[in-house]
């Protein structure tokens, strides 16, 4: 059986620049480290075993603040980097105390590493797409005739600090994304867009583009790499250490370009566009912290990491609730999963005859949810039926749709003694969901899953369901709060936010244009899910398709329209929904069009004329009604949303206006795009 790839840290490096060990520096509220987050990236890629390269001086602390944590959640192993860790016949240079560098590093892993693996740094920020990647290449791949390797490539602007010189490896790669060379230069400097290295102490300096992709030491090796090392270390001792024997270090990416050169190995460069993070110097960590509470709040990460069951407090019960549910064999593993703010959601693992049966676990937040039986009826009904048209079609209802699993009275949901409603479904194996759009074609199949869940529900009456929560999308009620807000402005915000309330008023009219349509009888009702973003579509591993969506707490009776309208709200705005740049607010004709183009495939044939005419407007008036919210939120002192810095609600409705003011500049070509579908399929 192929070894399951692990996950190496480099965490021996004193940090000179920064003032300290910048490994235990913490970037949030709870004592979390970058490489807590780095951790958790591997995990939810698929590592199950990490290897920590430190020194022995610090082994005690790097236990205490780093690994016994980690080590209830991986298996943990350790290394250790030390400077008279040298081959017998060499002698450490009088004075020398610095490392010997990365390849050093690694060589000095090579005892306790019998799998392929991937490197990290332990005081980078890397993002959950390079840990994806380079997991999945490990897994399936081999060495032939050349060493096969793999590498996380960055741009080089992503990369850059703005309070000193960096060291990065300069990449040239051929048309097939592979390696072609590497050059460590160790004194690169941010200059304006660009950048520019030096290697005479700043005499001279050498212009670098923006784009050029750069290695942030995230590799992924087979055991051969070790053997080269061991071998290499002595070249580098013996030749290359006399030129420089207090400051010459033997760096891996050299290691790797001689090995290209030697035409030995094969390196394919996995691109990244991912903003990298760290603190390379005291200055950065402000950076690094704000980074990582916007992630939190934007759902790529839980409040608290490592929350596990022995520590939710407020899961108190769960022992009863895992008793409860008719789960197959018995329990293996319990742990909180995803990265939901909402319900508190666990994987649950359970073993029977050595066959591993997982469920997802989930209890209810009834503060948010104020009738848990009534969303629990939405659900029955719409996965029952869901199941059946599955089944009709030849699908798999196991994979496709959500299955709750009943607890032993045959309930749907179970109440335990402390009043919390918990429900179970079947997990969906080999399959993720994706906070952001990492890939084009996971857009187009997040509307291909939107569109066939529309498709399948056509036949079902919308007005058989609960309003969860009522008057979700009522755009001319939102506007009435968003009145009496001015009126009583208990901040003394409005008179700052004129600009703001005159753009919403000028529009007021256009708010009520879909309720009016749906009380004439223009729109019908249908069933609608009302959280259309990527994380609710669940993309296969193997294929990439769109398989399931899930999340369905807010499935009620709604518009098509608005369903359509929030994806493009979200996923077509080229920039962050809290950007403070407001030139980087654009929604993005390309990204539309695909998202059309996929929605359409799926379900244009059950919708009507008017809904298919109507789309455009559903993306502006999700678009308006998600501004209006915000801004009602900090007029009345930021009690809903949460925010993370002064103005933030102010800051989110100034992207949703000027994005509305965005569609409508290309409102036309939203129009073209949508009519050219009805032409070219239905007319």
């Amino acid at each position: 059986m192929d070894k399951k790839p692990v996950l190496v840290i480099l965490a021996a490096g004193m940090g000179s620049r920064y003032g300290g060990l910048k490994q235990i520096d913490p970037v949030d509220d709870y004592g979390n480290l970058i490489i807590d987050f780095s951790i958790y990236d591997a995990k939810e890629a698929g590592f199950e075993h990490v290897i920590f390269i430190i020194k022995k001086s610090i082994e005690t602390e790097f236990k205490d603040l780093i690994g016994d944590r980690i080590a209830n959640e991986m298996e943990v192993s350790y290394a250790y980097q030390e400077i008279d860790n040298i081959p017998e016949n060499f002698i450490i240079p009088e004075d020398r105390i610095k490392p010997w560098g990365t390849g050093h590093a690694l060589l000095c892993a090579k005892s306790v590493i019998n799998s392929p693996f991937a490197v990290i740094n332990a005081d980078d920020y890397y993002g959950k797409k390079a840990f994806k990647d380079i997991f999945q290449a490990l897994s399936n791949q081999k060495d032939g005739e050349k060493y096969q390797y793999v590498m996380a490539g960055y741009q080089l602007s992503q990369t850059l600090t703005e309070y000193g010189h960096v060291a990065r490896g300069i990449c040239t790669l051929d048309d097939s994304h592979r390696l072609r060379k590497i050059q460590e230069k160790t004194s690169i400097e941010k200059r304006g867009e660009a950048a520019a290295f030096t290697e005479d102490d700043g005499r001279t300096w050498n212009e670098l583009s923006a784009d050029t992709t750069v290695s942030m030491n995230f590799w992924g090796f087979t055991e051969s790499i070790l053997d080269e090392l061991e071998d290499r270390f002595e070249k580098f001792l013996s030749r290359d250490l006399p030129a420089n024997p207090l400051k010459g270090e033997f760096f891996l990416p050299s290691v790797v370009d001689e090995l290209l050169h030697e035409e030995k190995a094969e390196v394919t460069v996995l691109p990244s566009f991912e903003r990298w993070y760290g603190v390379t110097y005291k200055e950065d960590k402000e950076a690094v912290v704000k980074a990582i509470h916007e992630m939190k709040a934007s759902g790529q990460y839980p409040e608290k990491l490592w929350e596990t069951l022995s520590d939710t407090a407020q899961c108190a019960r769960i022992t009863d609730a895992l008793k409860a549910f008719q789960f197959t064999g018995t329990l293996h593993r319990c742990e909180r999963y995803g990265n939901g703010h909402i319900n508190d959601t666990f994987r649950v693992d359970m073993i029977d005859n050595g066959e591993e049966h997982s469920y997802i676990l989930q209890r209810i937040n009834h503060e948010i949810f104020r009738n848990p039986k009534t969303l629990m009826k939405n659900i029955t009904r719409v996965t029952e039926f869901l199941r059946e048209r599955i089944l009709e079609n030849n699908g798999d209802p196991e994979r496709e749709t959500l299955n709750l699993i009943p607890d032993k009275e045959g309930n749907n949901y179970f109440i335990d003694v402390l009043g919390n409603y918990w429900r179970a479904y079947l997990f969906i194996t080999d399959a993720d969901c994706f906070s952001q759009i990492e890939k084009l074609d996971h857009f187009y199949e997040s509307a291909k899953a939107f569109g066939r869940f529309q498709k399948l529900l056509s036949g079902f009456p919308g007005d058989q369901l609960y309003e969860t929560i009522l008057d979700f999308h009522n755009t001319p009620l939102r506007m009435e709060t968003l009145k009496k807000a001015i009126r009583e402005d208990i901040c003394g915000r409005a008179a700052a936010v004129e600009n703001e309330i005159r753009f919403i008023m000028e529009r007021e009219s256009q708010l009520g244009i879909a309720m009016e349509l749906l009380h004439s009888g223009a729109l019908p009702l249908r069933v609608t899910h009302n959280d259309t973003k990527l994380n609710n579509v669940m993309i296969d591993r193997t294929t990439e398709k769109g398989i399931c969506v899930i999340d369905l707490d807010t499935v009620m009776p709604g518009l098509s329209i608005f369903d359509f309208g929030d994806a493009i709200r979200f996923g077509a705005n080229m920039a962050a929904e809290d950007e403070t740049e407001l030139s980087k607010v654009s929604m993005s004709l390309p990204l539309f069009e695909l998202y059309v183009r996929g929605f359409m495939e799926e379900c244009g044939s059950s919708l009507t004329t008017m809904e298919i005419r109507m789309l455009p407007m559903g993306a502006k008036l999700m678009t308006l009604e998600c501004g209006i919210r915000f801004l009602t939120d900090y007029l009345q002192g930021d009690t809903y949303f949460r925010i993370h810095r002064e103005n933030h609600n102010l800051d989110r409705t100034r992207v949703q206006l000027a994005l509305v003011k965005d569609m409508e500049n290309k409102w036309k070509c939203m129009e073209d795009i949508v009519d050219n579908y009805i032409r070219l399929n239905w007319e």
